[in-house]
């Protein structure tokens, strides 16, 4: 995973980049796949990755002779590693080639052999509220997380990646992070980014937990001339939602998977592994968008033999709501436990919280037998819990971490800066995996941190030791 591989000769580069993407889908889990989906591996060829723009080589799906397409704005999507693709994606189909590009141009910048000196910039950055690059640069980053780096360690990981994406520009000069640490109260949301607008940040990069409750700010940053660019599909309100803003209009650019589709890749998986039983969904915190997209598909496209126990009050309401806080995903499990000890398959995009909600079982007494996941995230708690429990009737698909998105935010809003148009959704690709003994990683930093995060072991190490 921390491998810098030189520059590959032209003539070879298609041969090897095959060779290297099939090593790398082996090395970091597995390529299985969910019922009714396809996974077709990526192709490219490697580059040597700097912090500055990284070098030319082939892009998945061209040629070794392919120009660079983003070449003008200082990105080169045709140097990504294979490796790391296939580690931040698995064997994915690419998205629409404005969206790809960029999505490769991000992972291009992904250093996995990064020097003392930038690890404790890094390290820095993320910890203070407020740090110099050493650049000298004039953009100055705004990062506003509607959680934190001490509530969530999917947070503190996305985090981290914006970081160091933003540490790989010489323009950009100041990194200003605010976190609301899950509160309740969307007043403290608000707060956050109404500071970065009066700090005169040059660009907000942010996941909107509180969606259309924030569009009065952030139609106050555009009007401010900053840009907001949101990741892990963060729309601030549906199109169909009443206040919803608009993205490429109101602000920037969402960053993140078709929230339908993952749905309906979630369905599948329950329709076939549950069969004819109960299921449930779960969900972050209530109503939010990436919740709300994928459960309103995923509950449309149950079997008529799968029975959800938790529906939805209406199609602008979320269920199961975990606020993807830890200490409220036990009461949860209980909630929905008591009422219904049968449950035999759930959905939900955060694999860890799975893990929190487990304990319950063994407190009811219900065996964790005849279960079946739909994850999005790949956390290592909950797959090492898995493999040590050997049971066959329980089976677990996932997609993706995820941590990665923001790194796509930081260089789309850098590509802006430098006048790219930047499509007004950019489409992550998806595909679902079963998870084997293989995707247990004993050796992972920390446990709760995903196998397909780009944050180097070595960062991670020092972020959570201690």
């Amino acid at each position: 995973m921390s491998n810098n591989r030189p520059r590959l000769f032209v003539a070879l580069a298609l041969g090897v980049a095959l060779a290297l993407v099939l090593a790398a889908c082996t090395s970091g889990g597995t390529t299985t796949t969910a019922p009714g989906t396809t996974a077709a591996p990526v192709t490219t060829a490697t580059a040597a990755e700097t912090t500055a723009a990284p070098a030319t080589t082939a892009a998945p799906g061209t040629t070794a002779a392919t120009a660079n397409p983003l070449e003008e704005f200082g990105e080169d999507p045709t140097a990504a590693d294979p490796a790391l693709i296939a580690e931040a994606l698995g064997p994915v189909e690419p998205s629409d080639e404005a969206s790809w590009n960029i999505v490769l141009a991000s992972i291009a910048r992904a250093n996995q052999d990064l020097d003392q000196a930038t690890i404790d910039k890094a390290l820095e950055c993320w910890s203070q509220p407020e740090c110099d690059t050493g650049s000298g640069g004039d953009l100055i980053m705004g990062y506003a997380d509607g959680g934190g780096n001490s509530v969530n360690v999917w947070r503190s990981v996305s985090h981290m990646e914006a970081v160091l994406q933003a540490l790989t520009y010489p323009e950009i000069g100041t990194i200003v992070s605010t976190a609301a640490d899950f509160s309740p109260d969307p007043a403290v949301h608000i707060n956050g980014i109404q500071f970065l607008i009066d700090r005169g940040v040059s660009f907000i990069v942010g996941y909107p937990d509180f969606g259309v409750a924030l569009r009065d700010v952030l139609l106050e940053a555009k009007d401010a001339g900053i840009p907001y660019t949101s990741f892990s599909a963060g729309w601030v309100g549906l199109s169909d939602q009443e206040g919803a803003l608009v993205p490429g209009e109101d602000y920037l650019t969402v960053v993140g998977e078709d929230l339908c589709a993952m749905g309906t890749s979630f369905a599948e998986v329950l329709n076939d592994g549950v069969g004819t039983g109960k299921a449930a969904l779960l969900g972050g915190t209530p109503n939010n968008a990436l919740s709300l997209g994928w459960q309103r598909c995923a509950a449309t496209e149950l079997s008529d033999t799968v029975e959800l126990v938790n529906p939805a009050a209406d199609d602008n309401t979320t269920t199961g709501d975990t606020s993807w806080f830890p200490p409220i995903i036990p009461d949860v499990f209980r909630g929905l436990l008591t009422a219904n000890s049968d449950i035999n398959g759930y959905a939900y995009e955060y694999a860890d919280g799975i893990w929190y909600g487990l304990p319950v079982y063994d407190e009811l007494g219900i065996p964790v037998e005849n279960l079946t996941l739909a994850l999005r995230t790949d956390e290592q708690n909950l797959f090492c819990d898995w493999a040590e429990r050997n049971e066959p009737t329980y089976r677990i698909f996932y997609s993706a971490g995820g941590n990665f998105q923001s790194r796509v935010s930081v260089t789309a809003a850098v590509m802006a800066s430098k006048g790219a148009d930047i499509p007004a959704e950019i489409v992550v690709p998806h595909v679902m995996r079963e998870v084997t003994a293989a995707d247990c990683n004993p050796d992972r930093p920390n446990e709760a941190v995903s196998g397909t995060s780009l944050v180097p072991d070595n960062v991670l190490s020092a972020m959570f030791a201690g």
